[in-house]
């Protein structure tokens, strides 16, 4: 599904908001093939360690209005999570890195390459999506039955970031601490 030139009524422009506007619909105009794939993995160490990873890995083309062949709009470049974790009498503790791989100019999309406002721009001034990763630490104290204590770091280098193609650059490092009764 992309957004394509369309007509109304045999007219490709109608007087929108008092303004002359072109006329634009969401189409199944062409077709695309995306292929990828999802690895997991989760050890148990022993002594209360643990290690967990996850990565996806997608690619694809997609057929333009012009009839040529591009790389896929929706096709997110590579990502994944790495987690460590330590848990034993009532203390859990997690170190994560979150990242996800770049995504040069002549690789974007040709729509995705006319929308410089939500990419970062390289040498050249051309878009495209920088690759980028996330430092994080949580931790969790169970007190007693009935209380517990967390406290986290994210994004602990303060890296600027934004996921791919959503247009919203993600905030910089965030403390959360939480004090828990149940009853």
């Amino acid at each position: 599904m992309v957004r394509r030139p369309f007509q109304v009524g045999g007219k490709d422009s109608i007087i929108y908001a008092g303004e002359l506007s072109k006329v634009y619909a969401i189409q199944n105009a062409a077709f695309e093939k995306v292929y990828g794939f999802h690895a997991g993995i989760k050890l148990n160490m022993g002594e209360g360690f643990s290690v967990m990873s996850k990565y996806n890995y997608q690619n694809g083309n997609e057929e333009m209005e012009n009839g040529t062949v591009s790389s896929a709009r929706h096709a997110a470049p590579a990502f994944g999570e790495t987690t460590f974790q330590f848990k034993r009498e009532g203390l859990d503790m997690l170190f994560s890195v979150a990242y996800n791989a770049k995504v040069d100019y002549k690789d974007l999309n040709p729509e995705e390459q006319g929308k410089p406002t939500i990419y970062a721009k390289d040498r050249e001034g051309n878009p495209y999506s920088p690759g980028w990763y996330t430092l994080n630490f949580k931790s969790n104290y169970r007190i007693s039955k009935m209380f517990s204590i967390s406290f986290g770091i994210e994004n602990i280098t303060d890296q600027r970031y934004r996921p791919y193609s959503s247009g919203l650059v993600a905030s910089g490092r965030n403390f959360v601490s939480t004090f828990q009764a149940t009853f």
